[in-house]
């Protein structure tokens, strides 16, 4: 699973630098960056002899636009009912559903720490520690 690669990093952190130095607002700048990050990508596939990267016919592909609630399936004929790898379409649900809630989670403690950042900046008053943000991550990898 692929959470971003690293072009959309560098374009992420450029935008993110230019909002912030534009108009000096954490927050604003974070919501510009988050209208980039909010796709998820998930690919299950399987690799034949001299198979290089996916492609359709032999992967399962979900994209999910986490903040419209858009969902595209890809279902490739390796999968269908009475294929070979049948059975892995289980598995790539699983992966949908753990790494959609996963970003969910994600995106809501960056929401979190930005709202806290710019009230610090704003001149607010340090967090209290009951407000304290969870910098744990639940990052789900997996490979077949």
């Amino acid at each position: 699973m692929t959470y971003a690669n690293s072009s959309v990093s560098v374009t992420a952190s450029a935008r993110f630098q230019s909002k912030l130095k534009e108009t000096k607002n954490f927050g604003d700048a974070l919501v510009e960056v988050f209208s980039d990050l909010v796709q998820l990508e998930i690919v299950t596939w399987v690799a034949h002899e001299g198979d290089t990267t996916h492609r359709a016919g032999n992967r399962l592909k979900t994209t999910i636009n986490l903040i419209d609630g858009d969902i595209e399936n890809e279902l490739g004929s390796d999968f269908l009912p009475g294929s070979p790898y049948a059975e892995l379409r289980g598995f790539h649900e699983m992966q949908v559903e753990k790494g959609s809630e996963t970003i969910a989670n994600n995106l809501k403690t960056l929401v979190n720490i930005g709202e806290k950042v710019t009230g610090l900046l704003n001149g607010g008053s340090t967090p209290e520690p009951e407000d304290s943000v969870d910098f744990s991550s639940d990052r789900i990898f997996s490979r077949v």
